[in-house]
């Protein structure tokens, strides 16, 4: 049976309008084992039956002493909105350990030009990559753009001019307003223009390399479509696949697999947490799901091969998956797969 962790909630503390900030400790009072720029996923019980949704912990381990996430509202969010109006100090929850790829090896010897582009919520694990580089690489630089509505809706306003004040030389803040409040601000949304010429302006050096490794990396988080459109526009500019990287929030549902896969029972023998485990899968189920419809309780969070959480090693056969979002080239040649997008195309073992 997986282990989850069992946290308390020790405050609450208002960010926006729209967006709390939840502290959080384990209820046995051992320390979080994490990396800055992770998530935690709540496992909740809603309207009689479980649900799970993934939160970017704000926190960074070595600078904050407490963890802590936030949760801004969604349009159509039963989940967010029943956390804002409920949750409250002295709650108990579970979630599943931390996890998540969008994070940063720090080098405090590197010479790095990181930006980091963030749209309302999209901030969150952005944040905790920032204070963690901001310390741990002394000679790099970080540019921040960061888009919302007006001046109410920044989150981690306080504390990103706190960073501002304390690291003038490594960090450039830049404040992205589509609806200012103020008439002296300009009213600007980010698009493929504003983002060419905001990157032309602050990087003077874009294709520098050390080493075979980019010296130039883009850290992007926020919906989908300026996802899309930051990636577009800067693989036109020149960057390369393996400077740019994204963290998803939005996982839509995805339609059956269109794989060419035999259609006859394949055996997984899987081993997970110092337990062997082995079952039998038929396409189009996936392996993930398969182990669930045994109540053999594997790792998850999405469901849609975009966040890493039930990511596994296939030591001997072959896996096929429908999407894949978060898995680098070097991941793949490890082995690494995607249960919940994995399909048996053989008989299989696998590790987690």
């Amino acid at each position: 049976m997986m282990d989850f962790l069992e946290l308390i909630v020790k405050e609450v503390v208002p960010e926006t309008k729209e967006a709390k900030t939840y502290v959080l400790e384990n209820v046995n009072g051992d320390p979080f084992d994490y990396e800055a720029g992770q998530f935690l996923t709540l496992v909740l019980e809603f309207n009689g039956h479980e649900v799970r949704r993934s939160y970017s912990m704000g926190s960074a381990p070595g600078i904050d002493d407490r963890l802590y996430i936030t949760v801004k509202r969604k349009e159509n969010g039963e989940i967010s909105r029943h956390l804002l109006e409920h949750l409250k100090p002295g709650d108990i929850i579970r979630a599943v350990p931390p996890s998540g790829r969008f994070t940063i090896q720090a080098d405090p010897t590197a010479e790095r030009h990181f930006f980091f582009l963030a749209a309302g919520s999209g901030i969150v694990p952005v944040f905790s990559l920032i204070k963690s580089l901001l310390k741990a690489e002394p000679r790099s630089h970080i540019t921040l753009l960061y888009q919302n509505h007006d001046e109410t809706t920044i989150i981690y306003h306080r504390e990103l001019q706190l960073l501002e004040e304390q690291y003038p030389h490594q960090f450039t803040r830049i404040d992205l307003l589509s609806h200012p409040l103020l008439h002296d601000l300009p009213a600007r949304r980010l698009n493929n223009g504003l983002l060419e010429h905001l990157v032309g302006i602050h990087e003077p050096r874009p294709f520098r390399h050390k080493e075979q490794q980019p010296a130039t990396l883009f850290y992007t988080c926020g919906p989908p479509s300026f996802m899309r459109m930051v990636q577009f526009t800067l693989r036109v500019m020149g960057y390369a696949e393996d400077q740019l990287f994204k963290e998803h929030f939005t996982i839509p549902v995805l339609p059956p697999p269109a794989l060419v896969i035999d259609p006859q029972p394949k055996k997984v023998q899987l081993r997970y947490d110092g337990k062997d485990y082995e079952y039998s899968v038929t396409y189009p189920t996936s392996i993930l799901q398969a182990a669930l419809d045994l109540n053999i309780e594997l790792p998850y969070s999405c469901k849609g091969g975009r966040c890493a959480t039930c990511t596994a090693r296939c030591v001997s056969g072959e896996v096929k998956m429908s999407n894949n979002e978060v898995l680098t080239e070097k991941d793949l040649e490890k082995g690494l797969v995607l249960t919940c997008v994995g399909f048996a195309a053989s008989d299989v073992r696998l590790e987690i």
